[in-house]
């Protein structure tokens, strides 16, 4: 295992000599290893022969490179790795595994019980080798409970998460998130748990054993709702484009209506925001009307304040009814944007928030980096490893 620098030693990144060895595949766990990677640690992929991470056959592919190559999934996910071609899902391969650990920090897998029952995986099975080995496990349910053993995907943890449920119009079907939001947000905690456990590490000397799963990731994110159904008994429910109608959360002015080319959005959430939406509208009395007077009346009259407001936006554009709203009456606002508008907003490309990093073509895929920015913090996108690019190397220095 290599030496991470001392405290109050500087070096290049802040992971500088975590060495992490990842087998986990698809969104959630390369995910995880994107963040660790890009703040300097050395992150080996094993991937099994002869395709590799699953994620190198799903579109939408970039122009150029061959197949297998030009996934944009996997390229979002795995910059800065390396990968190693080598089926390790055996006794044979795992034992290889084992003759590893010892010289890595971490271990990111999604090993579900089926697949640990059939290969004999305990889950000390590489920590007792390593005492200081921080093994993460990321699995849709974790590795205990009635679902433990069953398959999932984005829809179905949204779905078992209580978030369909909100999305959508009352009396219709619920409507889903795109995308494997779900994936992303469980390898984003995975990351946490990981500098958590070395921060620990670094007081004890000792690793531990991680369970992140994507259905609890996704419970904690619930705050009022929870609190709505826990505290005062009320169910939240579907409202379409407006805010909830029911319970001490109820208000008016979280809403979507439309402009001339497009929709936008109104946060208005506490009373002086309130009473500055009545004086821009032109309907100051509506501060003083008692059928406006509080939060659950506005919330009942929602539909005759939609139209007062939508009223007022007639024949604007998004950009007029944002630059209004945010600049002269200091109201959160927001435009609907498309993925090719959200690339060129200013507030984004202010903040570098998009890069290339298509190493192969010039056909200028973007991709984010990070959601953070700091002034000592080093975070670097590698290159994309090919398939098996560092496999003769690896193997080189370990058999």
């Amino acid at each position: 295992m290599s030496e991470r620098p001392a405290k109050g030693e500087t070096s290049g990144s802040a992971l500088s000599g975590v060495r992490v060895l990842e087998l986990a595949e698809g969104v959630a766990g390369p995910h995880c290893g994107r963040f660790l990677a890009a703040l300097g640690a050395e992150v080996i992929k094993i991937e099994r022969p002869p395709n590799g991470d699953w994620t190198r056959g799903v579109g939408p592919f970039l122009k150029g490179p061959p197949s297998g190559e030009n996934s944009s999934l996997f390229a979002y996910n795995n910059p800065g790795k390396e990968s190693v071609l080598y089926d390790w899902a055996s006794e044979r391969g795992l034992e290889f595994v084992e003759s590893l650990v010892a010289d890595f920090d971490i271990l990111i897998e999604d090993w579900d019980l089926e697949l640990r029952r059939s290969l004999h995986i305990s889950r000390d099975r590489f920590t007792n080798l390593n005492k200081e080995l921080i093994e993460l496990s990321v699995t849709p349910y974790g590795l205990s409970g009635p679902y433990s053993e069953w398959r999932s995907s984005p829809i179905i943890q949204l779905a078992l998460g209580g978030f369909l449920y909100l999305t959508g119009n009352p009396g219709q079907e619920p409507l889903m998130l795109p995308g494997h939001q779900p994936d992303y947000l469980t390898g984003l905690n995975g990351s946490n748990a990981v500098h958590i456990a070395l921060w620990e590490r670094d007081r004890s000397g000792e690793g531990q054993f991680l369970e992140v799963s994507m259905l609890e990731t996704l419970a904690t994110l619930h705050q009022f709702t929870m609190e709505m159904e826990t505290f005062e008994g009320i169910l939240r429910t579907r409202n379409g484009n407006q805010w909830q109608k029911q319970s001490s959360f109820a208000s008016y002015g979280i809403t979507t209506l439309p402009c001339s080319d497009g929709y936008i959005c109104f946060g208005i959430s506490a009373e002086d925001q309130w009473e500055r939406l009545c004086a821009m509208i032109g309907r100051e009395d509506l501060i003083t009307d008692p059928e406006f007077n509080s939060r659950i009346k506005r919330a009942n009259n929602s539909d005759f304040l939609d139209e007062l407001l939508t009223a007022w936006i007639a024949g604007r554009t998004r950009k007029e009814v944002f630059m209004e709203t945010s600049e002269l009456w200091s109201l959160p606002t927001a435009p609907i944007l498309d993925m090719s508008e959200v690339l060129e907003d200013p507030q984004f490309i202010y903040r570098d928030m998009f890069k290339s990093a298509d190493t192969f073509t010039d056909s200028g895929a973007m991709f984010p980096t990070f959601p953070f920015k700091s002034t000592g913090l080093t975070t670097s996108l590698g290159p994309l490893p090919f398939l098996g690019q560092h496999t003769e190397e690896f193997f080189g220095r370990y058999t």
